[in-house]
């Protein structure tokens, strides 16, 4: 079996082959800066770790990875020009390097070959595979809207928010792992498990992100940026929840405005009603239940491994 290093060095080989490029090279090159920026590529990886769990050759999974791969930078280049965000990984985002037209029409392009690779599997395989991009490509769109629509409200529910993540970030990487699966031919009720842990993960992993963005170190990204866009995460709603009538007003109010003071005053209160506390517990509830899932999946335990050190890396990270 390949470690999650070598996992890692096989799809960026295959990335690196299957390059963006045609006759327009100016439509071309912001995808390909964006891809080169790099990220965690944790979700071709849950792809073909999904497909090692029941076969060593894993070749076939790679252009699976790949298009989950490449949706989820497309989805991030047209994230960042709603978000007016001004850095990615570190880096100028597409819309600042290039311009906002660029990164509509290049991400654009980013979603149709999403299609291209999926459709070089052979008909029937292929017709699922799109069938999942598909419904998983709805759900994506509806947890931006979502996200969108909860910047205009002061009150969102827990379940809101989570249904909101799911959609957004969740169901992408539980699709990346049932494509693995499918591919090597597992069984439905194995399939629906790696789902169901791909789904957990992916929650774990985001509400791990809104905590990160908070008390975590750089990572690239402008700190505390969820405060300064206003978004509604579990650390404001749970906040919210608990705080008495003149700190739920301060939060109110703080949210309304751009002061210097904002990202401090904001963290004090969610600090005094331990609201990072509530997040850390919900994320270790999810990272559990990821972990059931696995179990249930019919193979030998040691094929498991990865599955294993990948979610205990994603629960202990600290960007």
């Amino acid at each position: 079996m390949l470690s999650i290093e070598q996992l890692v060095t096989l799809f960026e080989r295959f990335r690196k082959e299957n390059s963006f490029q045609g006759k327009v090279a100016e439509l071309y090159q912001p995808a390909s800066y964006l891809m080169e920026l790099g990220g965690k590529r944790l979700r071709p990886v849950f792809t073909l770790a999904a497909h090692q769990l029941f076969e060593d050759q894993i070749d076939r999974s790679l252009a699976a990875a790949l298009a989950i791969e490449v949706f989820h930078n497309f989805s991030l280049m047209h994230d960042d020009i709603m978000d007016q965000s001004p850095l990615r990984r570190g880096q100028p985002t597409v819309h600042i390097r290039y311009d906002t037209n660029a990164a509509i029409l290049s991400g654009d392009w980013m979603f149709a070959h999403t299609y291209e690779l999926l459709s070089r599997y052979e008909p029937i395989l292929a017709y699922d595979l799109i069938r999942l991009m598909n419904q998983t490509a709805v759900q994506v769109c509806e947890g931006q809207q979502l996200d969108i629509n909860f910047e205009k409200m002061d009150q969102v529910t827990e379940m809101n928010y989570l249904e909101m993540i799911r959609n957004k970030t969740a169901v992408l990487l539980a699709a990346a792992t049932r494509m693995g699966a499918r591919i090597a031919g597992a069984s439905r009720e194995d399939q629906d498990n790696l789902y169901t842990m791909g789904l957990h993960t992916g929650l774990a992993f985001q509400l791990i992100d809104d905590y990160l963005d908070v008390y975590g170190v750089v990572t690239g990204k402008t700190t505390a940026g969820d405060i300064k866009q206003n978004k509604k995460t579990i650390l404001y709603i749970k906040t919210l929840e608990r705080a008495d009538d003149a700190d739920r007003t301060q939060l109110l109010e703080l949210y309304q405005q751009d002061s210097p003071d904002k990202i401090s005053r904001v963290v004090n209160l969610f600090d005094k009603y331990e609201a990072g506390d509530y997040l850390r517990r919900l994320t270790i509830e999810y990272s559990r239940q990821a972990n059931n899932a696995l179990q249930r999946v019919s193979v030998d335990p040691n094929r498991k491994s990865n599955f294993t050190s990948l979610l205990n890396e994603l629960l202990n990270r600290n960007k």
